[in-house]
């Protein structure tokens, strides 16, 4: 008889011991497994997107200028890496973007990054920017899998921290092959 409890109770030992070990296991390939169904069906935000910004008349939503060309990384964790081409600035004026993204739920995500303004340029044929920092934040909604939409708004920094200038856009991406 001590014999039979002995060996039950190593079972039930090495049961126990399985399930420990086993339920991680298998929560953690249903979790990657999930991801992997989302990441095919190509309805997530996080990859490298093409994307065409357009600064609009926040009351209006008439455009201000034409598009300016970016390239955004949505990396995986949630953070963003953003270069700009051009978009008004003296060359060497605006530092790249970097921020993070959320998943909001269905196919649409919170954006939001800051870059450094290196120095002052005067009014010309643009608005001219002052030394400091520009914060912008949207909402983005994946279409398709190779297509976003985003729209949100900006604002500018001088280096004592005082907002001089705010705005809106819009913006399109094509997903980067």
């Amino acid at each position: 008889m001590t014999r039979t409890v002995s060996r039950v109770r190593e079972v039930l030992g090495r049961s126990a011991v399985m399930l420990i070990i086993g339920v991680p296991l298998v929560l953690s390939a249903a979790t990657a497994a999930s991801a992997q169904q989302s990441a095919a069906k190509g309805r997530t935000v996080q990859g490298v997107w093409y994307v065409q910004v357009t600064i609009r008349d926040c009351a209006t939503g008439g455009a201000l200028a034409p598009a300016v060309h970016s390239l955004v990384t949505f990396a995986a964790g949630g953070t963003l890496h953003e270069s700009v081409g051009g978009g008004g600035f003296a060359p060497g004026q605006r530092s790249d973007g970097h921020g993070n993204w959320t998943h909001k739920g269905g196919e649409t995500y919170d954006q939001r990054f800051v870059s450094m303004i290196n120095f002052a340029t005067a009014p010309g044929p643009g608005p001219g920017f002052e030394a400091g920092w520009m914060k912008v934040r949207h909402t983005v909604t994946v279409i398709d899998a190779d297509h976003i939409e985003s729209a949100g708004t900006n604002s500018f920094y001088r280096l004592n921290g005082e907002v001089y200038r705010t705005g809106c856009s819009t913006a399109t991406g094509t997903r980067f092959e």
